[in-house]
């Protein structure tokens, strides 16, 4: 076993006091058992103590690594902070890398049976929006049976999605759509056990059961609305007449069948097209949210006018300025938090002489300098006289961080909406001649990249941590082996100690036994 030249002087100097004290005493003391391994013999060596003060000397080396870790440790910790807010400025930047997110509209409706939402860059204008008549689902009901566990009868229902045509009294099949057939049996031949069984095939129609004073009827109703979504329902009587009003057939439905011959529901709403006009173009929809009608605006048709009347309501489309200076005061006040953070963790205090987690770090010096020097130049592609950030009201505070201009920035947008646009968005060309909102993503990304600036940091930093733990418990696994010899090698000495001084008694007293000479 080798001992560290530190330890031996250790060594040494209790070893000194331990056996002073065994030659002015004549029976050993029983020493603490705390460490670990083999019992130790009681003797004049307090072998605990003697071990753990050797251990705390052989350990300094493992403290030292630990502590190093730590250091490594804090650091990972700091950058991820960074990683975060700059994964937050980056989303804030997402906002702006676009030419859309400067063309914001707002949509402004009055009058009555029309709301508006903006789905995407509506043109500025108005429209004016005539309601003849809002889209509806066909529904029908049967007769009143006794309760819905009335059996109705057995055999098989065909359901098929189509149009009903009054005039020419025909039925044609939805163009893709396919007929449905469900099985009625003992198992589901109650009204109830239909209305389960139709919702259960997916037919394009829905089934209930309302019952009131006069009874339980089943209603049906189509999924969708428009006339395209309106339905037949046939059926294949297993009493072998399938068009009466008995057994499975009384809740047949063929529109173009007359009552009670195959028509046997009574339908209580037909299936209808929305009824409307955009600045007097006669328009249709089978549903009563429009997308297609205007581009980048969603129309919906929310109430249904009186019997022979229109509802009008009169939308207006704007930019939407406030939405704008809203993402632009995001990406101001992401960035501002990454200068206070990097503020934070890069500080150093010298009036106390203390250094922050990250002071001196190179990495942070480069991120810091890269997204300065974007934000400080100049952007050759921009639009006008504006290519400056200071153009659009926003400017350098002394600490670093950037201000914004509202009112500054609200003049530019209504003055030249689409050279601020370019500004932040311009993606055309390489380096100054893109946007700054381009530039600072690309340089942002680059960075959180597993290889980036910090990514790569955060990356080394781990295997950093990983090879100290490896070190870590290597050192671990030697201090214990030290520590096993430690307590084997002392704990012999202690009981060589007691058979001498057993000798040296037992020689003591045969000498004192001795007649005088």
């Amino acid at each position: 076993m080798t001992i560290s030249g530190t330890t031996s002087n250790s060594l040494a100097s209790l070893l000194s006091s331990t056996l002073s004290s065994v030659n002015g005493s004549g029976s050993g003391s029983s020493s603490s058992t705390s460490l670990t391994g083999s019992p130790i013999s009681t003797g004049p060596i307090d072998v605990n103590t003697l071990v753990t003060e050797l251990m705390t000397v052989e350990s300094k080396p493992l403290r030292q690594l630990q502590s190093q870790q730590s250091g490594v440790q804090a650091k990972v910790s700091a950058y991820g902070q960074v990683q975060s807010a700059l994964s937050s400025l980056d989303t804030a930047l997402a906002a702006l890398k676009t030419n859309s997110a400067f063309l914001a509209a707002q949509a402004t409706v009055t009058g009555s049976g029309v709301g508006a939402t903006v789905s995407g860059t509506p043109a500025s204008g108005s429209y004016s929006v005539t309601v003849s008549g809002i889209a509806q689902a066909q529904a029908a009901a049967s007769a009143p049976l006794a309760s819905m566990s009335t059996v109705v009868g057995t055999g098989t229902l065909t359901i098929q999605l189509g149009t009903y045509n009054s005039t020419a009294n025909t039925f044609t099949a939805q163009s893709g759509s396919s007929p449905v057939n469900i099985t009625i049996n003992s198992s589901n031949d109650t009204l109830g056990g239909i209305a389960a069984a139709i919702n259960s095939a997916s037919a394009g129609v829905t089934a209930s059961v309302v019952t009131d004073n006069a009874g339980s009827r089943l209603v049906l109703s189509s999924s969708n609305t428009g006339t395209v979504n309106g339905f037949k329902l046939t059926v294949a009587d297993s009493d072998g007449t399938s068009t009466d009003t008995s057994g499975l057939s009384q809740i047949a439905f063929d529109p173009t069948a007359g009552a009670g011959a195959g028509k046997n529901l009574t339908q209580t709403q037909t299936a209808a097209d929305a009824r409307y006009s955009i600045n007097g173009l006669s328009l249709t929809s089978s549903t009563n949210s429009i997308t297609s009608a205007i581009s980048g605006l969603t129309l919906n048709l929310t109430q249904a006018p009186p019997s022979g009347s229109t509802l009008q309501a009169q939308i207006t489309v704007s930019s939407d300025a406030a939405a704008v200076t809203n993402s632009v005061n995001t990406f101001v006040q992401a960035y501002n938090s990454l200068v206070n953070l990097e503020s934070s963790l890069t500080g150093y205090n010298a009036s106390t002489n203390t250094a922050s987690t990250l002071t001196g770090q190179a990495t942070m010096f480069q991120l810091s300098s890269q997204l300065r020097s974007i934000l400080g130049s100049q952007v050759s592609g921009g639009s006008g006289a504006l290519s400056w950030l200071a153009d659009v009201g926003i400017d350098f505070q002394r600490n670093g961080t950037l201000s914004l201009n509202t009112t500054k920035f609200a003049s530019a947008l209504a003055a030249n909406p689409s050279g601020v646009a370019q500004l932040f968005s311009n993606a055309t060309g390489t380096g100054h001649q893109q946007g700054f909102a381009v530039q600072l993503a690309s340089s942002v990304e680059s960075m959180l990249a597993p290889n980036g600036l910090v990514g790569g940091t955060q990356t080394s930093l781990q295997s950093t941590i990983s090879t100290m733990n490896t070190q870590l418990a290597r050192l671990q696994a030697q201090l214990a082996q030290t520590q096993q010899q430690l307590i084997k090698q002392y704990s012999k000495l202690n009981s060589d100690l007691v058979v001498a001084q057993q000798n040296q008694i037992a020689l003591a007293n045969a000498l004192a036994g001795l007649p005088p000479a």
